[in-house]
């Protein structure tokens, strides 16, 4: 009697496939009308299908299972969505259970990374949530480029032995003008060649095989286009070898919970950290690594400690006291003789000295029993600080985030000893440097006034 735009018209229907569609299905179910009231409820044997596929395969994304039903089940034309419809009706403890008997049988490894991969390629996924995973796994998001470099760099790294050339030279601190006369190019050209290997950090982080399980933490802050940065830095207590890097514009407990979730993503749970005082440090360590030993640096505590016995100066007899106890408390070979001395200060010394004694290093008493410090991760900054120095003004975030991986792979040739066999041993400076530098150009980089001293 109707057509199906004046049906759709009627009821408040949009287009007229609408209602062509509720017809369709009516035709599906025989003209059965009880059939046709009860469709929504009763999944059918499709769903039995789907629920056999995604157990079988758990850890296939959503779109391979769909493929895999649409492959081997053709009769059952199904749209994606009808099907995500079908998986979210899986009862979740049934996947559990499945997800239990692959783990504990080894019967499959689970890549993480790969996993938050798919998850970020989902559309249900919000901005938000997105944004809170690249914060905590920035790798996970690189451009085409840069992944098929990144390939191409693991299969034969030989032909990006000239990017290797410049950013040695450059963490070594010599200029671009320097850089381009050794390779006969202009610096835009240095420039460019700097920035062609931005996966550096990635392949030397998955490279490094040992360590020695304690680590010293500590903060450096640069100054970049005219605004305050922190480079934050985990390094290997032992040997001095730097673990783990990052550029922030704060140091707030939550950038350092973001910062150990990232360490611990990478290498595990440490054996001991050695750190300062700081708070939002001691936040974030917690947040992360609750049950992990720590120890506080000695020098920082009696550096903050001598500066209150300065500002409360009395007499130069007392004055001269109090100095001997503090060097005491963290000089003194044995446990009992350390904490003698913090005992006798906060007797003679004035109440905000004694104060300061009680509360920040009797008060903290269990984290200074080994007197240890964090001059490994000091030493790291003194080296970000001598190659940034070299550099007339910082201009971005990643200059500088691609000057300390510079570094690092500086520092990694220095020091092998952390690496399985990779470019990094089979890395020949002295021969590379013959057959890329135009040694003839080396001249150029001689001072005029020591030419003309020599002749």
């Amino acid at each position: 009697m109707f057509t199906f735009s004046d049906i759709s018209k009627g009821f408040g229907l949009k287009h007229r496939q609408d209602s062509n569609n509720f017809y369709r299905e009516f035709q599906a179910c025989g003209e059965d009308f009880l059939m046709f009231l009860q469709r929504k409820l009763k999944l059918g044997i499709a769903f039995l299908i789907i629920e056999d596929i995604v157990l079988q395969m758990p850890l296939l994304t959503i779109h391979r299972q769909y493929e895999i039903f649409i492959e081997n089940y053709p009769e059952h034309k199904m749209s994606f969505t009808t099907f995500q419809k079908y998986f979210q009706r899986i009862d979740s403890k049934k996947l559990k259970k499945r997800y239990d008997e692959l783990i504990t049988s080894k019967e499959c490894h689970i890549d993480k990374e790969q996993l938050l991969k798919e998850l970020l390629t989902e559309e249900d996924i919000s901005n938000k949530s997105r944004k809170k995973i690249i914060s905590i796994f920035p790798e996970l998001e690189q451009d085409d480029s840069e992944i098929k470099n990144e390939i191409s760099f693991t299969k034969d790294w030989k032909p990006y032995v000239k990017y290797l050339l410049i950013m040695f030279f450059i963490a070594s601190g010599m200029s671009y003008e320097s850089i381009s006369l050794l390779f006969g190019v202009c610096k835009s050209s240095i420039h460019n060649w700097f920035y062609k290997l931005p996966f550096l950090k990635k392949k030397i982080i998955s490279s490094i095989k040992w360590w020695s399980g304690i680590i010293s933490v500590d903060e450096k802050w640069v100054k970049i286009n005219s605004k305050w940065y922190f480079v934050l830095s985990i390094v290997d207590d032992i040997t001095g070898f730097p673990l783990y890097f990052m550029v922030t514009s704060d140091i707030k407990a939550d950038t350092w919970k973001i910062f150990f979730q990232r360490f611990y993503k990478l290498y595990g749970n440490p054996k001991q950290i050695n750190s300062d005082g700081s708070r939002s440090l001691a936040s974030g360590r917690q947040a992360v690594f609750p049950d992990i030993p720590h120890q506080l640096c000695k020098f920082h505590k009696l550096k903050n400690l001598m500066r209150y016995i300065y500002l409360n100066y009395e007499n130069p007899k007392k004055h001269r006291r109090m100095i001997r106890l503090a060097k005491n408390i963290f000089s003194n070979k044995t446990y009992f003789g350390r904490k003698r001395a913090a005992r006798k200060l906060m007797k003679v010394a004035p109440p905000k000295v004694s104060r300061y004694v009680e509360k920040n290093i009797l008060g903290n008493w269990k984290n200074l029993t080994k007197s240890l410090t964090s001059n490994a991760s000091e030493r790291w900054n003194r080296k970000i600080d001598k190659v940034i120095a070299k550099r007339y003004g910082l201009k971005s975030i990643k200059f500088v985030d691609q000057l300390i991986t510079s570094l690092w792979l500086k520092e990694s040739i220095r020091d092998k000893r952390h690496f399985e066999k990779c470019f990094i041993h089979q890395l020949n400076l002295a021969k590379e440097c013959q057959e890329q530098v135009k040694m003839c150009n080396v001249i150029g980089l001689i001072p005029y006034k020591l030419l003309k001293k020599i002749a």
